[in-house]
């Protein structure tokens, strides 16, 4: 089995980060490897929460998984509490990015076009930077603006020019998440060759975690040998169906998506990867 390490929090209300990570790379036939950067009551949209941040001991965890000769397939990295974290997960993707390794960033940082309150500036540019090593980044409208340096922006066409003037200053791929538009929710995928919009169903409005399960499916995708586009289908699809059984829950609580890992585990890879060739 191919092998991830997934560094983001671990929350235990939300469904999101860690606990939406796990389950879904591993019903994708990936092991999942955690490296947490924060234990949370909660994750930060309910009304409170209280967290316990580790960046003292990421570091000691790692010098561990050193220890073991440890090397991954892929490499999955979320939300942050500090700047230190940043640069822990800098040096970690050099020390573990071999040259078959996956490397995906989701830039966990803003939202409607506001900057989660923990960030500063250095954040900001640190995880920038980060995002220029990645062989894919995930942003939503918001952090692409920001890793854009560009004003926020839903429409398409101010996306697609984001989009391109982050591959021609050297991203490799973007998948930007959370394009509303009417009932339709999209999500944007920009290579140096093409563009594809892929539409889902909007139900519901907000839910909690529906990024990190999209950044996890794109991230198990691309290990099973899917190409960007065709993971990114599969991910709204799967959010989509999730979002739709989801609509009484409260969005902080996140979506149902334990019922549908089937959707997940039983996906005819092998098959897509045919059909692309």
């Amino acid at each position: 089995m191919k092998k991830c390490a997934v560094i983001n929090d671990l929350s235990g209300f939300g469904k999101c980060s860690l606990g939406a990570a796990i389950p879904i790379i591993s019903s994708m036939g990936c092991e999942v490897h955690p490296l947490p950067t924060a234990v949370l009551s909660n994750q930060t949209a309910y009304d409170s929460y209280d967290i316990v941040s580790l960046t003292d001991s990421m570091g000691r965890f790692i010098e561990q998984w050193k220890k073991l000769g440890a090397s991954f397939d892929a490499i999955l990295t979320g939300f942050v509490c500090d700047e230190k974290q940043i640069d822990i997960i800098n040096a970690f993707a050099d020390d573990f990015k071999a040259d078959n390794t996956i490397f995906v960033v989701d830039p966990v940082m803003a939202d409607n076009g506001s900057l989660y309150d923990c960030y500063t500036s250095v954040m900001c540019e640190k995880i920038k930077r980060l995002c220029y090593k990645a062989d894919v980044i995930t942003p939503n409208t918001a952090e692409l603006a920001f890793i854009a340096e560009e004003p926020y922006s839903e429409n398409i066409d101010d996306i697609k020019a984001y989009c391109l003037k982050l591959i021609n200053n050297g991203i490799k791929n973007i998948v930007v998440t959370g394009l509303k538009k009417g009932d339709k929710i999209s999500n944007v995928v920009y290579d140096r060759s093409r563009y594809t919009v892929i539409a889902g169903s909007l139900s519901g409005g907000y839910f909690s975690g529906t990024g990190d399960i999209f950044a996890s499916i794109i991230t198990g995708g691309l290990m099973r040998g899917l190409s960007v586009v065709k993971s990114a289908e599969l991910a709204t699809n799967f959010i989509s169906t999730c979002a739709c059984d989801s609509k009484s829950s409260s969005g902080n609580d996140g979506v149902n998506f334990e019922k549908f890992l089937y959707m997940l585990t039983n996906y005819d890879y092998q098959e897509e990867l045919n059909c692309e060739k």
